[in-house]
């Protein structure tokens, strides 16, 4: 089995109310660029893969993409530690973070839908199978910039049908603002879900201390990213003293970042993005180490790929939920008795809405 063929689409997806900005207080556009590409062989098998970008440099990222697939025509698609490698040593002299692992992740995503689609498997069997269906939290409904009310009035019906809790985003300059809006979804949600609190680095390390023992008293899940993630003697402080549980990584390009993060004991959740990191291969490595350490992994976002890793993984026991792609893609995962559920089709198990795409598509 051989690659002959990639191909690549660029589509521009415009937010809805479920459909919001994660980690910017200021969001550029109103829109989410998503590439998305398909490898085909002289078998006839293809694989879909895809990207999302966004603020500048979408049309580099594009390119990045038919510039690795130089390396990888002729290959045997199936071969996805290899091919990784082989990438990731062709970016040595300049480095594999930024642009160039965001474009590979969607090569990536793609050579596993079709290693599964060889295999005649969904993706999370061929992942391990470690179970058949997993928890999920909202990710994109509390974003800075909603109202507590607003956030609890969306996020209500979503935890009637099973999901776990909501994410909230925090960092607007106003600390106690900040603190307010997160007791009041809180108070507003109630016992029937949890909540957790990103704040992307935003804080220095004394209102960072402040929040995390008002989070404590509040029952808070996890506080995430809460000062920058260059700061280790900061998250140790931040460890010793809190009793809340700490996650980080959102922001982290290199595997290194996580396996140093673990190895020192400071979080007890990790938060790898499989965009920035170059795909599902570099994900695995993680999770992997993450395990020996008893430290748990939270993709962020994308849970068209986070259900089949949840599903695939023991150390992964939730799906990071936003609606970016519900309505590009057919297929995919879907809730079923409270709780978020893979495809049972080969591979990732969805496809491209062709009447969505072709109003989304970019010329």
């Amino acid at each position: 089995m051989r690659i002959t063929r990639l191909t690549s689409d660029h589509f521009r997806i415009p937010y809805s109310p479920g459909r919001v900005s994660l980690n910017d207080p200021n969001p550029i556009g109103k829109e989410i660029d998503l590439l998305v590409i398909r490898i085909e062989t002289e078998e006839g098998l293809s694989g879909l893969g895809f990207t999302p970008h966004r603020g500048p440099g979408v049309a580099a990222v594009r390119q990045l993409v038919h510039e690795q697939a130089e390396t990888i025509e002729g290959e045997d698609p199936r071969g996805t530690e290899r091919l990784f490698s082989k990438v990731e040593s062709w970016f040595r002299p300049i480095g594999f973070g930024g642009l160039a692992s965001r474009a590979y992740s969607a090569i990536d995503i793609a050579l596993w839908d079709m290693k599964a689609k060889a295999a005649n498997v969904p993706l999370f069997k061929l992942l391990g199978g470690a179970k058949s269906s997993a928890p999920f939290f909202l990710s994109d409904i509390a974003s800075i910039g909603r109202s507590a009310t607003d956030v609890v009035r969306q996020a209500s019906p979503w935890i009637q049908q099973g999901a776990m809790g909501v994410r909230v985003e925090i960092g607007t300059g106003d600390v106690r603002a900040d603190a307010d809006r997160v007791r009041e979804i809180s108070d507003g949600l109630g016992e029937k879900a949890s909540v957790s609190v990103a704040a992307d680095g935003r804080f220095d390390l004394g209102t960072a201390e402040a929040l995390t023992h008002f989070f404590e008293d509040i029952g808070i899940d996890w506080f995430e990213d809460p000062i920058p993630a260059a700061d280790e003697i900061g998250y140790g402080k931040l460890a010793n003293l809190a009793e809340i549980p700490l996650a980080v990584g959102s922001s982290f390009t290199s595997r290194e970042q996580f396996f140093r993060v673990i190895r020192s004991g400071l979080v007890r959740t990790i938060r790898p993005d499989i965009s920035r990191l170059g795909g599902i291969s570099p994900v695995l490595k993680i999770a992997a180490v993450a395990e020996a350490f008893q430290v748990a992994v939270s993709p962020v976002r994308l849970p068209e790929l986070g259900i089949h890793l949840a599903c695939g993984l023991s150390s992964i026991p939730h799906v990071d939920y936003v609606t970016w792609c519900t309505e590009l893609f057919t297929g995919g995962p879907r809730i079923e008795n409270g709780k978020l559920v893979p495809s049972t089709e080969s591979g990732l198990g969805f496809e491209t809405n062709e009447d969505i795409a072709a109003k989304w598509r970019v010329k």
